[in-house]
């Protein structure tokens, strides 16, 4: 039953019932086609932190999230147990947390308003 749901959801989509079973041309130039670059620790600014933060965090993600993400120290911090409660990573603690926690908060904090003020268009 579930099978069915399923085909009748990629058929829907446009997908096809070929695409359904899969194609092996197909789905290795897919595949070619989404590989990224591995990342290096680099892609992160400079400061204390950084390398483990990195390796602790890449672990399970993409740098992509971390970088777009503008949180407080609390925000941050609390996230920690997010991940390690939700999605089951291991949980930071002690001198270890607060150095990664110190890292994120210090370079992907909540982001400023420019200095000539804020505008008045946007939220």
């Amino acid at each position: 039953m579930r099978a069915h749901w399923l085909l009748a959801g990629l058929l829907a989509l446009g997908i096809g019932a070929a695409a359904a079973q899969g194609n092996p041309e197909r789905d290795a130039d897919r595949a070619h086609a989404i590989q990224q670059p591995a990342e290096e620790e680099t892609i992160l600014p400079e400061g204390e932190g950084r390398t483990e933060t990195f390796a602790y965090c890449t672990a399970c993600h993409s740098t992509a999230i971390i970088r777009r993400s503008r949180f407080t120290r609390a925000q941050w911090d609390g996230l920690m147990d997010w991940m390690a409660d939700t999605h089951g990573m291991n949980p930071l603690e002690g001198e270890f947390r607060d150095q990664i926690v110190g890292y994120l908060a210090q370079h992907f904090g909540p982001a400023r308003a420019p200095s000539r003020g804020r505008n008045p268009f946007l939220n």
